[in-house]
This record gives structure tokens, C-alpha cells and sequence, in this order.
């Protein structure tokens, strides 16, 4: 038997204040506050529990810095990126969100892909794939995702771009993604994202939902965190 582990790692001793710092010197876009600012609707997709994402950390952080530039909490969404899970409930639902006071005043939502009335069709990638996102999501003034990055079977990397497709893509967008056509041609590998179609294709269609950002993390064997950012989904 052999044991793969992560190699050890850097831990921070701050990671509230690491994000703060990273949501108002963000990679390759605007400080948070400037894009928040005037804003009437904003969605912010979550990981289900499939992904040990440290959402206590960091939703109440973004949140808290959201309403800082002046937006109401009614502006904002939270959305659980499901793909084509169960929905998060109950205890799971409070384990996915990790804080009592975002679960008590922000409003929360599951994903549902095989909802059609909850999807807009953006169209088809080069490659043929229909594209139908969350309407929740694209009609927000401000798309956030927050994504935690790790060696992904398939798509390289997990993270970033992988909240949109297959988090909160329709049913036939994700069973499409994971066609053996796309699956089985060269590059579609663990970490490797140069030269990977189906990498390629998940950010082909971020740049048919619009712009978007991005938290995303890193964590050790022990989920502590050890690397957290800000910025334009695909940059940062």
C-alpha cells in the first residue's frame, strides 16, 4: 500500500487578516469594495461538503467587507455549488457555511441541475457543449466564487473556475464536461493545466458567464490554511 500525503506546508497564523489584506490588494482586479460598491445584487458560490472548504473563515470575512462598501445583506446570495449532488441540509448545510450569523442573515440557496427554469443558456462552447449556468448566479451585478485548489483527477486543479462548471452548470452542461469524448483525449490529467481540453473548456465558458472573482484557497493534510488570495477567477 502506498500513502500519498501532502508534502508539509507553510501554515498562516492569520487567515481573517490575510484575507482582508488580499480582498483590498487583489490579483488582477479591482480591490473588493470597488467592485461591490453601488451593487444591488451579489452571488457568492460555496463548495458543498464534497470540498473541506474553510468557509467559516472566509464567508464571514467577505461579507463583513462587502457591507463595509455600503451594500445591504439583502443584496447578497450564497450559493452551494452542488453540480449534481444532494443539496446540503441541515446540519450539513451548517457545516458547509460554518458560521451561525451567515446562516441567520444572508440568504442561502442549493443548486439544482436539473432545475431547466433555473438556468440560462449562454450558448455552446467550440467544442459543442451546451452551456446553462445558475440564472442566480449570472444575473448577479457581482459573480464571487469561493474555490479550494488541489490536484483534480480530470481538470488539472480543482478551484476557481470549477464552482461555474460543473458547481452551478445544468445537468446536461456537466454531464457533457464529463463525456468520454472530452475525458479520454490528451492533457486531461492530475496538475496539469497547459495544454488540458477540459481545462480549457471550463474557462471557456467563465468567459461566456462574464466577469467573475474569485477567493481561493489551499490547505494542508490537517485543512489547516496555508495559502488564501483574491482576484479575477482565472488570475488569482
Amino acid at each position: 500500500i502506498t500513502v500519498i500525503e501532502k508534502p508539509e506546508m507553510p501554515i498562516l497564523s492569520d487567515p481573517p487578516l490575510t484575507l482582508r489584506y488580499s480582498l483590498n490588494r487583489p490579483t488582477g482586479s479591482l480591490p473588493l469594495k470597488e467592485l461591490v460598491k453601488g451593487k444591488r445584487t451579489i452571488c457568492i458560490a460555496v463548495c458543498d461538503s464534497t470540498r473541506p472548504v474553510p468557509n467559516h473563515v472566509i464567508l464571514p470575512v467577505l461579507i463583513d467587507e462587502i457591507c463595509g462598501a455600503g451594500v445591504d445583506r439583502e443584496a447578497i446570495t450564497v450559493l452551494i455549488a452542488t453540480g449534481l449532488h444532494r443539496p446540503s441540509e441541515g446540519d450539513e448545510l451548517r457545516e458547509v457555511i460554518g458560521d451561525e450569523e451567515v446562516l441567520r442573515t444572508i440568504r442561502i440557496y442549493n443548486h439544482f441541475a436539473r432545475n431547466d427554469d433555473d438556468h440560462v443558456f449562454l450558448g455552446k462552447t467550440e467544442r459543442g457543449i451546451p452551456v446553462k449556468i445558475d440564472r442566480r448566479f449570472v444575473n448577479a451585478d457581482v459573480r464571487i466564487v469561493i474555490g479550494l485548489v488541489e490536484p483534480h483527477f480530470m481538470a488539472g486543479y480543482s478551484g476557481g473556475r470549477k464552482l461555474i462548471a460543473p458547481g452551478i452548470a445544468h445537468e446536461d452542461t456537466i454531464r457533457s464536461i464529463h463525456a468520454p469524448f472530452l475525458l479520454e483525449m490528451s492533457g486531461v490529467d492530475n496538475c496539469v493545466i497547459d495544454g488540458n481540453p477540459l481545462h480549457d473548456t471550463l474557462l471557456e465558458i467563465v468567459r461566456m458567464v462574464g466577469e467573475c472573482y474569485a477567493v481561493n484557497t489551499v490547505i494542508d493534510e490537517a485543512r489547516r490554511i496555508s495559502f488564501i488570495n483574491f482576484g479575477d477567477i482565472v488570475k488569482s
